[in-house]
């Protein structure tokens, strides 16, 4: 069901995401989502943890790997996570679950560039792959080259 929900953001937007429209993609009965999650706010805070758990962050080589497979292979769990950050953005209710599976990406960082640059990195490469979902095309020679500078000047 989750990844029904997180497949329904990352093609259509926030706004398809129902709780209907979540049930009959995952192919359950109506009803499901209110059973599993309490309704439609349980269900978006639940799609925090799922995304991380998907995107699997601390399992990739590095930085440029990552941003290279959510470009990519994962474009569509990179625009769900995208609505997700819009929708806590204007959620405050939200914001608890986004911090939290945030914290997996700044603590995989860490791993790789110590926890004080951690937060930082990670700010810029979300801004390095919004940059690259609007303009379109990514070239990874320059993609690598952009991740080198990020985590060096860090």
């Amino acid at each position: 069901m989750l990844d029904a929900a997180l497949e329904l953001l990352g093609r259509s937007g926030a706004a398809s995401l129902s709780v209907r429209a979540t049930e009959d993609a995952a192919g359950l009965p109506h009803g499901s989502v209110r059973h599993h999650f309490g309704g439609r706010p349980g269900l978006v805070a639940a799609l925090f943890d799922r995304l991380a758990e998907r995107e699997g962050v601390s399992e990739r080589k590095g930085a440029a790997e990552a941003l290279e497979h959510w470009l990519g292979p994962g474009r569509s769990l990179t625009l769900a996570r995208y609505e997700l950050f819009l929708m806590a953005a204007r959620d405050s209710t939200l914001r608890e679950p986004l911090v939290r599976a945030r914290n997996r990406f700044v603590a995989a960082a860490a791993e790789r560039v110590g926890a004080a640059a951690a937060p930082t990195v990670v700010a810029a490469l979300d801004g390095l792959v919004l940059d690259a979902l609007v303009r379109g095309g990514h070239d990874p020679t320059t993609l690598r080259a952009a991740v080198a500078q990020i985590i060096g000047t860090a």
